[in-house]
């Protein structure tokens, strides 16, 4: 793992004011991990696309997309990225390709996990972003980035290049349309910073700024899209309000067609009660204690994800007994929120739960930080009823099912 850049320099000289190469002593994630997470995030997609599916595979030969990939997307068989390169290259007759991978830190905790650890140094000295945070990994012999996929606008973009090396060009004029098309590149080389970069070295592009990369040997990168300009917290909202209205309104998506003016009869109702109906909705939703509640639930997910949503799933429920040993997790982030109510929420990993407030469960919290193993009947001995143990218990297995605490070998204890 990672120490990361030099994160107070860093924010100093180039957050959101120009573009850099962060060379580093160790890569933040192993590229042998990250290519098997690539394997089995395409397994799915050989037959061809799977809409609203995350992760999300695309496959480029140049600048278009195939849709059914097959035997060109990597499989089980495959070594490593320099021989599936070799082999997708020969199979499309020494093509540049590019494969693209969104949300590919879903299939594997520790991956995300050491990408968080990464991103955390930077969210502590600028905030965490109000939308979540985008990955994907990219991996091909491309000489350029497709059109249409080198920029999301309004984010700042982090490339770890975990293989190879890549290059990018970073300017700050527009053109094309829609915008992010990197049309005619060419005739505006003058006027773009170039800066290339070697496996385990990170290259930043700020929000303001477009980059198209270019493979200088085959690679393999990890994107981090961060929203930085443009992230309104109306779009937070805008979106649960609908939410909250669709569950209001039981799921009617069927749209209403309305009478014309003028062909009401008497003791009818009003030909616009469908719209009448959602504007009530509306001040319902925006009225009741259920928005501000929701809010502070995405918050406090976001926050222990650090903004990289969505979350890898909890593992199993595990039932623990008093003889169980068990520590805090070296690397565990757990958020704790006061409601309104007086009710604890709590979030681990990018998962929130109702948690207690209790003197004895922040008592069992403040033993599981220091990292030592603990028994469960001793932690749990702080409670001195019954009710209050299975509680203490039940929160326990919570953390261990989402990765807030571990449990420990008698042998490595």
């Amino acid at each position: 793992m990672s120490s990361g850049p030099d994160w107070e320099t860093f924010v100093r000289r180039h957050w959101e004011k120009a573009p850099a190469h962060l060379p580093l002593a160790l890569p933040v994630v192993p590229s042998a991990r990250a290519f098997r997470s690539l394997i089995t995030a395409s397994e799915p997609f050989r037959h061809g696309t799977r809409f609203r599916a995350l992760p999300d595979v695309r496959f480029f030969v140049e600048n278009a997309q195939l849709r059914s990939p097959g035997t060109l997307l990597p499989g089980a068989r495959e070594r490593d990225v320099d021989g599936y390169i070799r082999r997708a290259s020969a199979l499309l007759g020494q093509k540049g390709f590019q494969l693209l991978v969104e949300q590919p830190l879903l299939l594997d905790f520790s991956l995300w996990n050491d990408v968080r650890d990464f991103v955390r140094g930077l969210l502590e000295r600028v905030g965490v972003p109000v939308l979540p945070i985008v990955s994907d990994l990219l991996v091909g012999n491309f000489a350029r980035s497709p059109q249409g996929v080198a920029k999301r606008l309004h984010h700042s973009v982090f490339i770890l290049v975990l293989h190879g090396r890549m290059r990018i060009r970073v300017w700050d004029k527009l053109w094309g349309a829609p915008p992010n098309e990197t049309v005619g590149f060419d005739r505006h080389l003058c006027e773009a910073t170039t800066l290339e970069a070697q496996a385990g070295d990170i290259l930043y592009v700020p929000s303001r700024s477009f980059h198209l990369e270019e493979c200088r040997e085959k690679c393999m990168a990890l994107r981090l899209w961060i929203p930085a300009r443009g992230s309104r917290p109306t779009h937070v909202v805008k979106e649960l309000l609908t939410k909250l209205m669709d569950q209001r309104l039981e799921h009617d998506h069927t749209v209403p067609y309305l009478d014309y003016p003028g062909r009401r009869r008497k003791g009818t109702r009003s030909p616009v009660e469908p719209l009448e109906r959602a504007a009530r909705a509306f001040e319902e939703v925006a009225r009741s204690p259920d928005l501000p509640q929701a809010l502070r639930i995405i918050w406090a997910r976001r926050v222990s994800a650090c903004g990289l949503e969505p979350a890898p799933p909890p593992r199993e429920l595990l039932p623990l007994d008093d003889s169980s040993l068990v520590r805090g997790a070296p690397r565990g982030h757990i958020v704790r929120m006061l409601d309104s109510s007086g009710q604890w929420i709590w979030a681990v990993n990018g998962h929130v739960f109702p948690g207690s407030g209790s003197t004895e469960a922040i008592q069992v919290l403040e033993a599981l930080e220091s990292g030592a193993a603990r028994r469960v009947g001793e932690l749990c001995r702080v409670a001195r009823r019954g009710a209050r143990r299975t509680e203490l218990r039940e929160l326990l297995e919570t953390l261990l099912a989402l990765r807030g605490i571990e449990l420990v070998s008698e042998t490595g204890a």
